[in-house]
């Protein structure tokens, strides 16, 4: 029965979020400034899985729901589909979902890995790789051996962050549905408009 316990635990919090941050954190904050605006003032263009050049300029004026992730992490493969669904669910010209993925290593080797996991997904908004932990320390402006991921800001169009989420977001009944509740902060943003 302890082992079963132990097991149940481990799954719990597998499912909150992966890295070192003990608690999952889900907060709302409004119009006020939390880690930075988006775009950060000192960052601006990032390369895809591709290779290939992501302007964050060309995200300013919508809601813009800017995910850190990585391959390995159990809770980020849950939310996944759910940003895929987002996705379809909302106007491109209004809502943005950029994934940053904090795979580390050579983009080299770590492009062809995003490139099948982005096809075994399915994913359907851009995908940046952050393999040197750049973009992250413009938004966490803690020690990054604290960061758990998945890690979500929700980003007003104004280019204020409106929610962050450390690891699943969940909903009033305290359940794991990133679904739910990043599609009501987006729908919020988008009926102040």
């Amino acid at each position: 029965m302890r082992m079963f316990k132990f097991a149940m635990i481990a799954v719990l919090a597998g499912v909150v979020g992966c890295g070192s941050q003990q608690a999952q954190e889900s907060r709302k904050v409004g119009n006020a400034k939390v880690d930075a605006d988006f775009p950060p003032a000192s960052f601006f263009e990032m390369k895809d899985y591709r290779g290939q050049t992501v302007d964050l300029r060309d995200y300013e004026g919508k809601v813009v729901v800017l995910n850190f992730w990585a391959t390995w992490c159990g809770p980020c493969r849950y939310e996944i589909p759910h940003l895929v669904e987002l996705r379809k669910g909302f106007d491109p010209d209004e809502v943005a979902i950029i994934g940053v993925s904090l795979d580390q290593g050579e983009a080299e080797q770590v492009r062809p890995l995003l490139a099948q996991f982005i096809d075994h997904y399915g994913i359907n908004y851009p995908i940046v790789l952050d393999n040197k932990s750049e973009l992250i320390r413009q938004f966490y402006k803690r020690d990054l051996s604290t960061l758990g991921v998945p890690m979500t800001y929700v980003i007003d169009q104004q280019g204020q962050i409106y929610g962050r989420h450390a690891g699943l977001p969940i909903d009033a009944s305290g359940k794991p549905n990133p679904g739910k509740v990043l599609g009501e902060e987006i729908q919020a943003l988008l009926d102040r408009t």
